[in-house]
């Protein structure tokens, strides 16, 4: 399914957040979860975690706002789980009216056009997905300079915040590499094992600035003492973030090592590819991490029935950070300060050694559904329609 957030990945480096200077904000082996999250920052904002996200009837105000979502692209299971999201959390404030959604069908042309098209209709605060980069960043500031509210969030479009747009929101990648090892060493224990990390496209900054995570986690967690990671220094294995590419390559891995103990990948969806190279080959599934998607819980509920010790972990796949987006413009246009961390340090969304948190198979919902986000359950039947 390159129809959720993979497919908006695939862009590579002008989409992923690529907190390359965060790898200083992350105590070793701490992954970014100190207790002083407050005083870090990044060029992109402050780091912070999950716990001090507020809800929006602290930043509503009075004034009445027009609000809109500018999506560089809408056509799958990601995205509209965070239009849905967006549209929530705007409802909580009866301030709020919600503009026409945009979406640019990935061409930067119309995502331009689109955004001058919402600060004309009278748009006061505008939360934009930049799929394409730095070519909107000339857009976004004549938003911004026109007194609008400019929020993106997701792919970074370079530029400065407070200058070129009101602030940027985010997930700190780096973090999610530490967690994802941190879990890895733990369960590979003193045997320690071969390890494996998957990408996405080639050079894509998401991935890249991931494995930073991995390896200085794998460089100061004692844990990791005899975990081994295959890859090259700094390069994570391209997949594509698609299942059926996945599965060719972990086919190949398989062939090429003899022994492999734990897969650290980025994309849910992905990994259900990879899972089936796994089970075509008749080797045993070794520990897998990801990110959160119906359709890798739904495997894994399939594959632990018949093997005990397979497990895994997934970080949320964060589209409620739109909420976030959307909260930060609001308080701007209503002259309310909010502390909340602009970059977020995401956290464990399932991890099959926890009974607390075990992977759930919604089979009344797509592959593609992502069961992390903050809606009603009612809500999931209706968006991915």
């Amino acid at each position: 399914m390159v129809t959720n957030r993979r497919r908006v990945l695939a862009a590579g480096s002008l989409v992923a957040v690529a907190l390359v200077g965060a790898g200083c904000a992350s105590p070793k082996g701490g992954g970014g979860s100190a207790s002083n999250v407050n005083s870090v920052y990044t060029d992109k904002g402050r780091i912070g975690e999950a716990s001090q996200l507020k809800p929006i009837t602290e930043f509503c105000g009075t004034t009445p706002l027009k609000v809109a979502l500018a999506d560089g692209t809408g056509d799958n299971a990601w995205r509209k789980t965070a239009r849905a999201e967006f549209e929530d959390e705007a409802a909580k404030c009866p301030n709020l009216t919600v503009m026409p959604y945009s979406d640019a069908q990935n061409n930067p042309q119309k995502a331009i056009s689109d955004i001058k098209a919402l600060v004309a209709q009278g748009a006061n605060a505008i939360v934009v997905f930049p799929d394409a980069g730095q070519a909107l960043l000339p857009t976004l500031k004549e938003a911004y300079q026109a007194g609008v509210a400019v929020v993106p969030w997701t792919a970074n479009p370079g530029g400065t915040p407070g200058t070129d747009y009101t602030t940027f929101v985010g997930h700190n990648t780096i973090n999610d590499g530490h967690t994802w090892a941190r879990w890895t060493c733990q369960h590979l224990g003193d045997a320690g094992g071969n390890v494996l990390v998957l990408g996405g496209t080639p050079g894509n900054t998401q991935s890249t600035t991931e494995i930073k995570g991995v390896e200085d986690e794998f460089a100061s967690n004692p844990a990791c003492g005899k975990a081994k990671l295959l890859n090259e220094p700094g390069k994570p294995i391209d997949t594509d973030w698609n299942p059926a590419q996945t599965q060719r390559v972990v086919s190949g891995l398989l062939t090429k090592y003899p022994r492999i103990d734990a897969i650290i990948s980025d994309s849910g969806d992905g990994s259900v590819g990879g899972l089936r190279a796994f089970t075509a080959a008749g080797r045993k599934l070794p520990l897998w991490t990801a990110n959160d998607n119906n359709g890798f819980a739904c495997q894994w509920q399939q594959i632990h029935g018949q093997q005990a010790d397979f497990n895994v972990v997934t970080v949320s796949s964060r589209t409620w950070l739109v909420r976030l987006a959307l909260r930060k413009a609001v308080a701007s246009k209503e002259n309310i300060a909010d502390n909340e961390p602009d970059i977020v340090n995401i956290p464990v969304y399932e991890d099959s050694f926890d009974q607390a948190k075990q992977p759930k198979c919604e089979a009344s919902l797509p592959a593609s559904a992502i069961l992390s986000a903050q809606l009603p359950p009612a809500k999931f039947k209706t968006i991915y329609n």
